[in-house]
C-alpha cells in the first residue's frame, strides 16, 4: 500500500522532524524542574538511538560554542572527546569539493532572517577515512535584533540514498544511450496519442529539440497523397489493438521525402489494460526506389533480371550485414538440422570459425555439447519447428566463454506456398539481466536487513543483560540452591533465544538462489513478526493470530520473509509510525477474483496483514503493484516493495489481494498453495524429546583452532564419557589419523579454520577412511551456505549437551551399521 506523498516522509526525515520538535520543547521548558529536564533528555536520547540521528547545537551568544550528541559522533566518526569540537574542526572534516559551498550556505542562512537551515554535503570521517553524505536539518533561534543566537538540529547519514539516486541516474542514462544507438526512429505513445519517449534517430529525422519532437504532429510532414489513406489505416490499426504496419512518405528535416515503414505494437499493463503503442520506423526509400526502377525497366527482360539480381545481392548483403552486426546468436538450419549459416556473435560465443560448425547437426555443435541433456532438448525443438511450431525457452549453456543464460527461440522458415523449408534459431544472452535481477532481489533484502539490524541489536543487548546479571549472582557463595538453579535456567533459556534471533537474521540476510521448499507458515510468520517489531517502532502494536497451526506451504522462504517485511514497512509508513498491525494465518479454499482474473478453487494458505493507516485512494489501488510505482516524493521510495510481494505470490502459484478505503487502513492478503506436512518435521519433534545418551568410552578427535572453544569442547565430551584427543587444525588431524587410522571412532570438527576448512577436511576423511564418521559444527559459514554440508552430520552453535551427545552417538551408530 502506498500512502500519499504529503503524509509519508522518509523514516529519517520523520525522525528529524520529531527530533526538532523535541529540541524546541526542551528550549521552551528549560526553566522547569531538573527532574523533568532529565526525563526529556532521556527521551531525546532514546529517539536518537532508534532513528540513528545525531543531534547538534551551536551557541552564538558568547562566541561560538558547539555541542554534539553521542550519535552525532558515531555518524561523523569522532571520539567522545570531540563532543565540543571547534568550528575549524567541522570545516576541516567537510569534503574539499563541498567545503566552500557548505560554509558559504551556512553563513548566508545565518545572515538572513530564515529560521530554518538545511544542507547536504560530504564529510571524510577521521576514524576510517570513509566518505559519507550528511543531511542536516536545523532550527535557528534569533534575538529581537534578528541575529542568530542558537542553532539546534540533527545530522543524518544519507549515503545510501545518495548512492541509490546516482545509480538510478546512471541506469537512465545507459537506457537512453542504448536506445539512441539504434539507427531507426523508435517511439512510445500513450492512449491520447502523445509520445512519452523518442530516441535520437526520431529527433534527428524531425530536426527538432526533444521536447518539441515528442509533441510534434506527424500529419504536418506526411505527403498529401498519402494523408487520407494513412489516417484511415492508422485509426483502424489502433482500434484493432493488434500490431499494424503503415507505409508512407514523410518529409525529413532536410526537406527530402523519405519512404518510412512504421510497425506499431500495442502495449499492456500488468492487469491487461491497453496503455498505448510502441513503434519503430524503417527507411524503405531504397526499396521503393528499386521497385520503381524495376517497373521502368520492365521492357527489357535481361535488364530486369540483371537489376533484380543486383537488388537481391544487395539485399542479401544488407541482411548478412545486419546478421553479422547483430548482438543476437543467429543461425540457419536445413531440413535435416545441419547448420547452413551462423553469424559472428554466435561463433564468437564458442570461439570457433564458420568451418567448425557448417554442415554439422545443430545440436552436436559446441553451443550445446558441453551442457548435459541439451543436445536432446535442441533436437526435439528442431523436430517441433519442422512441424510448423515455434519454440521459445530459457537455457543455461556451458560455452567456451563461460556459463551463460539465453532466451532461446527457433522458428520455421516457409516458402511461398507455406511449406517449412528451413529453421531459424535465435538466442539473446540474458546473463547480465539475470545478474541484475538477482542483485535487485538482494538489494531489496539488504534494505530490509538494514532496517532490522538496529532492532535486533537492541534485543540482543537485552538478552546479554540477562546473562551478565545471572552470572554475577551465581558468583555469590551464599546464594540458595533454588535461586542458583533459577539463574542457571535463565542463562540457558536466554542463550536459546539469542541463538534463534541471530539464526533468523543470518538466514534472512544470506545471499542464495531461489529455492522453493515446504515450510510451516505459522512458525515463519511468528519469526518474522519478532524481526519487524523493532523495525516498525514501539508505537505500533503488532498482533499475530495463527488460527491454522501446522499449516504448510511450498515457496522460497527468503522471498516470503522479504514480502512480509516489505508489507510491514509499507504499513508502518501508512500509519505514520503509530497504530495497530495485525497479522493472521488461516486456511482458504479459494482465491477470489482479482485484477480481471476469475476465482480459483483449491487449498491455499492465506496470510493477511491489516493496518490502521491512511488507506489507498481508488485511483491508485490498481497501480500499486506496478514496479517503481509510488506516490512518495522522489528519493523517498523505490516503488519496489509491493511489486516484490506481488511477484513472489504469483511465482509461487498464488496471488495477493488488497482491500482498502481512504482513512480506513488496508488489508493485504497473500495466498500460497498448501503443502502436506513433511515427515521430517514430525520425526524431528519426536527426536527432540529423547534424552541424550552417554559416550561409553568412544574415542573422539576434536578439531578446533580456537583454544578456549577446543578446551571447553574437550572437557564437555570427557564429562559425557568420551575419550578425547584434540588437533588445532586439519593438517594435524590428518597426521594423527595417518599415524593410526583407528585412533578415533569419530571426528568432531569446526567448519571455519585457517587453511583447510572443516567441510574440506570431512571430504578428505570420507575418501581416505570411509568408515570414520565426521560431525561438523558452526554458528554460520559461507562454506555451508554455498555448499551445504555434503551429507555430513551438522550441529549448529550454540548447542545443548543433550543435542551434542545425541548427534555424536547417532553418527557412531550409523557408521557401525
Amino acid at each position: 500500500m502506498t500512502p500519499p506523498d504529503h503524509s509519508n516522509p522518509l523514516p529519517e526525515a520523520a525522525a528529524a522532524e520529531r527530533l526538532r520538535q523535541h529540541l524546541e520543547e526542551i528550549a521552551r521548558e528549560r526553566d522547569r524542574a531538573h527532574r523533568a529536564l532529565q526525563e526529556r533528555e532521556a527521551e531525546l536520547a532514546r529517539i536518537q538511538r532508534i532513528a540513528g540521528v545525531g543531534g547538534l547545537e551551536i551557541d552564538f551568544r558568547d562566541g561560538v560554542k558547539n555541542r554534539r550528541s553521542p550519535e552525532y559522533l558515531l555518524v561523523h566518526g569522532l571520539p567522545p572527546e570531540a563532543a565540543s569540537e571547534t568550528y575549524s574542526d567541522w570545516v576541516s572534516r567537510i569534503h574539499p569539493e563541498d567545503r566552500e559551498r557548505t560554509v558559504k550556505h551556512l553563513f548566508g542562512v545565518l545572515r538572513s532572517e530564515s529560521e530554518d537551515y538545511t544542507a547536504e554535503y560530504r564529510i571524510i570521517r577521521p576514524n576510517d577515512g570513509d566518505i559519507r553524505w550528511i543531511r542536516v536539518v536545523a532550527k535557528i533561534e534569533r534575538g529581537r535584533d534578528g541575529r542568530a543566537q542558537r542553532l539546534v538540529g540533527a545530522d543524518l547519514d544519507v549515503s545510501g540514498q545518495m548512492l541509490a539516486q546516482e545509480t538510478l541516474r546512471e541506469s537512465e542514462e545507459r537506457f537512453r544511450l542504448i536506445a539512441d544507438s539504434a539507427p531507426v526512429p523508435i517511439w512510445v505513445t500513450k492512449l491520447d496519442r502523445t509520445r512519452s519517449f523518442a530516441n535520437q534517430a526520431y529527433v534527428d529525422f524531425l530536426g527538432l529539440p526533444f521536447e518539441q519532437a515528442i509533441g510534434f504532429d506527424w500529419r504536418k510532414v506526411l505527403h498529401p497523397d498519402d494523408l487520407p489513406r494513412i489516417l484511415q489505416e492508422s485509426v483502424a490499426g489502433e482500434a484493432s489493438l493488434k500490431p499494424f504496419v503503415l507505409e508512407a512518405r514523410y518529409k525529413r528535416a532536410d526537406g527530402e521525402w523519405r519512404w518510412l515503414r512504421s510497425e506499431s505494437q500495442p502495449r499492456w499493463d500488468p492487469t491487461g489494460n491497453h496503455i498505448g503503442f510502441i513503434g519503430v520506423a524503417h527507411d524503405i526509400t531504397a526499396a521503393k526506389q528499386a521497385e520503381s526502377e524495376l517497373r521502368r525497366l520492365n521492357e527489357t527482360l535481361e535488364l530486369r533480371i540483371t537489376e533484380r539480381t543486383a537488388q537481391l545481392e544487395s539485399n542479401e548483403a544488407q541482411m548478412r550485414a545486419i546478421f553479422e552486426t547483430s548482438h543476437q546468436y543467429q543461425a540457419l538450419l536445413n531440413p535435416h538440422g545441419d547448420v547452413l549459416y551462423a553469424n559472428k556473435t554466435a561463433l564468437d560465443g564458442i570461439r570457433a570459425d564458420a568451418a567448425d560448425v557448417i554442415g554439422k547437426p545443430f545440436w552436436e555443435t559446441p553451443w550445446f555439447g558441453a551442457t548435459e541433456g541439451m543436445p536432446d532438448a535442441v533436437r526435439n525443438a528442431f523436430v517441433a519447428v519442422m512441424r510448423g511450431d515455434e519454440v521459445k525457452t530459457e537455457m543455461r549453456l556451458h560455452l567456451p566463454v563461460g556459463e551463460r543464460y539465453f532466451d532461446f527461440a527457433m522458428r520455421p522458415l516457409r516458402d511461398q506456398h507455406g511449406a517449412v523449408i528451413r529453421a531459424v534459431p535465435e538466442a539473446i544472452d540474458i546473463t547480465e539481466r539475470r545478474k541484475g535481477e538477482e542483485a535487485l532481489r538482494q538489494s531489496q533484502k539488504m534494505e530490509a536487513v538494514g532496517q532490522l539490524t538496529g532492532g535486533v541489536a537492541h534485543d540482543f543487548n537485552n538478552l546479554l543483560t540477562i546473562i551478565r546479571s545471572a552470572t554475577d549472582f551465581l558468583r555469590r557463595r551464599d546464594l540458595p540452591d533454588e535461586r542458583r538453579r533459577r539463574y542457571i535456567d535463565a542463562i540457558s533459556d536466554t542463550v536459546e533465544r539469542a541463538s534463534k534471533l541471530t539464526a533468523q537474521l543470518l538466514a534472512f540476510a544470506r545471499r542464495q538462489p531461489l529455492k522453493p521448499q515446504v515450510f510451516d507458515v505459522g512458525a515463519q510468520v511468528e519469526a518474522v513478526a519478532q524481526l519487524v517489531r523493532p523495525l516498525v517502532g514501539p508505537r505500533i502494536r503488532i498482533e499475530v493470530d495463527i488460527s491454522a497451526p501446522d499449516c504448510f506451504a511450498i515457496a522460497d522462504i527468503a522471498q516470503f520473509e522479504t514480502a512480509l517485511i516489505n508489507l510491514a514497512v509499507n504499513a508502518r509508513d501508512a500509519m505514520e509510525g503509530e497504530g495497530r498491525l495485525a497479522i493472521s494465518v488461516r486456511k482458504a479454499h479459494s482465491i477470489p477474483a482479482l485484477r480481471a482474473q476469475t476465482a480459483r478453487s483449491g487449498d491455499f494458505v492465506a496470510i493477511a496483514m491489516t493496518d490502521t493507516g491512511l488507506g489507498i485512494t481508488p485511483e491508485h489501488i490498481e497501480a500499486i503493484f506496478e514496479p517503481f510505482f509510488t506516490t512518495k516524493e522522489v528519493g523517498k521510495g523505490t516503488g519496489l516493495g509491493l511489486s516484490q510481494a506481488f511477484g513472489f505470490a504469483k511465482q509461487s502459484g498464488g496471488d495477493i489481494a488488497v482491500i482498502s478505503e481512504p482513512g480506513q487502513g488496508a488489508t493485504f492478503t497473500i495466498y500460497l498453495p498448501q503443502a502436506a506436512m513433511p515427515t521430517q518435521a514430525a520425526e524431528a519433534a519426536a527426536a527432540g524429546q529423547e534424552p541424550g545418551p552417554r559416550g561409553r568410552g568412544y574415542r573422539v578427535l576434536v578439531v578446533e583452532d580456537n583454544d578456549d572453544v577446543g578446551q571447553f569442547s574437550t572437557e564437555l565430551l570427557e564429562d559425557l564419557g568420551y575419550m578425547v584427543r584434540r588437533a588445532d587444525n586439519a593438517d594435524t588431524a590428518l597426521a594423527i589419523l595417518a599415524e593410526d587410522e583407528f585412533a578415533a571412532d569419530l571426528v568432531f570438527s569446526d567448519v571455519i579454520m585457517p587453511g583447510m576448512n572443516g567441510v574440506e577436511l570431512a571430504g578428505v576423511i570420507r575418501e581416505r577412511y570411509p568408515g570414520l564418521p565426521v560431525v561438523l559444527t558452526s554458528g554460520y559459514s559461507n562454506v555451508l551456505a554455498e555448499n551445504a554440508h555434503r551429507g555430513f552430520e551438522l550441529i549448529q552453535k550454540p548447542y545443548s549437551v543433550e543435542s551434542l551427545s545425541r548427534i555424536l552417538r547417532k553418527a557412531i551408530s550409523d557408521a557401525r551399521l
